[in-house]
């Protein structure tokens, strides 16, 4: 992944400029059913992250933020499926919280709940909805992940996505309050028991956090 960014938001949501910002990002995530109700859940990240602004230089290789959780099915029918999901997520020395410090943050706690369902034989739409208690200093965090999914051809899918996270806390000296919404469009295809897919993502709207512009590949496989 190539995360860029040379403006972003201010406390109204205007836009701003806001020195520079690189992030090269290599990540692996996992999924692995313990059981057919209960699904282990672990994402790990190295980044190359360098972030500017004036005289500041803010600079970091290595892991992020790790996460390690447990998913279990609540319910399901032919068509839908709801789940719950507890996670913990262990800091390490690049990002841990979007708008603070490379490094700073400490251990946090997330509960989401997903709902999932087939639109027709071709679509689907999945929705999250999480909360995340960070320990410290750093603000608490409401977030919404929205997926619709479309398979137009055999072997081909397309991906529309949106993440949002808010600060649930009022600001804190060095902590502002803040939002950040960002949109995600894939294509994916299918070459032997690997899907590979290519796709952008950009922030259209936030309040005190950086305008980011990404570019990514990622492989799927499942076993």
């Amino acid at each position: 992944m190539l995360d860029r960014a040379d403006q972003g938001f201010g406390p109204d949501g205007e836009t701003v400029d806001d020195g520079y910002f690189y992030k090269d990002e290599t990540a692996a995530y996992l999924e692995y059913g313990l059981s057919a109700q209960t699904t282990l859940v672990a994402r790990i990240a190295w980044q190359s992250v360098d972030r500017r602004q004036g005289q500041r230089i803010d600079a970091a290789q290595g892991f992020a933020a790790s996460e390690l959780g447990l998913r279990r099915q609540l319910w399901s029918s032919p068509r839908q499926i709801v789940s719950a999901q507890a996670a913990v997520l262990l800091p390490g020395a690049g990002e841990n919280v979007s708008n603070q410090p490379l490094g700073s943050g400490e251990t946090a706690w997330e509960v989401r709940g997903l709902w999932g369902r087939h639109l027709g034989d071709t679509q689907f739409v999945d929705v999250q909805m999480g909360h995340r208690w960070r320990g410290g200093q750093d603000l608490n965090e409401a977030r919404l992940d929205l997926t619709w999914g479309w398979q137009p051809a055999d072997r081909w899918q397309v991906l529309a996505q949106s993440f949002s996270v808010w600060s649930v806390e009022p600001a804190r000296p060095n902590r502002p309050d803040f939002e950040q919404h960002k949109l995600q469009l894939s294509l994916g295809r299918q070459w032997g028991r690997i899907q590979y897919h290519l796709g952008v993502a950009a922030t259209p709207a936030g309040r005190n956090v950086i305008n980011e512009r990404v570019v990514f590949l990622s492989a799927w496989r499942r076993f």
